[in-house]
């Protein structure tokens, strides 16, 4: 436990309903990237749970903390239930047997969805958030402890794995990059995607099957020719505008997504 404030091991899932448990309604959930360094580099994600008017619970992504912000009581109440959920963890139980199984997923589906992205981190954020409100967990390579692993990595240990089977992925193309023809002219140049999450998309359609990746793209950007069959979900200011297709894709592939859940996501 951190000398100030507790930590929490788990699932940003799990700590949700541990706050339900203590007695604390949530109010909404809002989330923000947290960077590092110069040039400012995106370590994990911050999100904050409003309880009531002036209080509310700040859970980074990255180093596990957990901050109370308005009330002692509060820090108080969450700390002995996070202690009970480490007991539970580490002596054999994945989550303590008191806080109910909340996903609406099909036992055989993972709740992770793994996520290939670019640059864009106002959509990842988006698109992150909209994800937990369906009670889904968004798998995000740079912020797992991942140690350093490539894509590559990830997608051997992550994905049709006996522990882990990862059966679902997101691709997000948004116009990071331009390019062009080098017959057309830098007149003909159009905005893309990174070449990279190109070739991700590729391995994860490969890894996972077609039908179970959903392609999001941002705006009117160009797209590889040799895989125009590929059904992309646009979208043009907020990632909101792609939930009811993607809620579609996710139910096709398996997921029990909660009316309620899907409405709580628009909001």
């Amino acid at each position: 436990m951190d000398e100030d404030h507790p930590r929490h091991d788990g699932t940003f899932e799990e700590l949700q309903e541990i706050v339900r448990k203590i007695g604390y309604k949530i109010i909404d959930i809002t989330c923000e990237p947290t960077f590092v360094g110069s040039p400012r580099m995106r370590t994990g994600s911050a999100y904050n749970i409003e309880i009531s008017k002036g209080k509310y619970i700040t859970f980074f992504t990255n180093t596990k903390i957990v901050y109370c912000h308005g009330a002692k009581t509060v820090k108080k109440k969450l700390e002995k239930e996070l202690a009970k959920y480490r007991v539970a963890k580490y002596t054999g139980k994945s989550r303590p047997s008191s806080l109910p199984n909340t996903s609406n997923v099909s036992p055989s589906v993972s709740p992770k969805v793994f996520i290939v992205h670019g640059h864009d981190h106002t959509a990842l954020e988006q698109l992150e958030l909209i994800l937990r409100r369906l009670n889904l967990e968004p798998y995000i390579l740079q912020n797992t402890s991942g140690n350093g692993s490539t894509i590559i990595e990830a997608l051997e240990k992550e994905i049709n794995t006996q522990k882990s089977s990862i059966k679902f992925g997101i691709v997000l193309l948004t116009p990071d990059d331009m390019g062009y023809a080098k017959s057309d002219g830098e007149t003909a140049a159009k905005p893309r995607a990174r070449q990279n999450v190109i070739l991700e998309m590729g391995m994860l359609m490969s890894a996972l099957s077609r039908k179970n990746v959903a392609i999001l793209k941002k705006q009117d950007i160009e797209v590889p020719s040799d895989i125009s069959g590929i059904k992309y979900i646009g979208f043009n200011k907020h990632v909101k505008e792609a939930i009811p297709e993607l809620c579609q894709h996710l139910q096709a592939s398996g997921f029990n997504i909660d009316p309620k859940a899907i409405a709580y996501a628009f909001s």
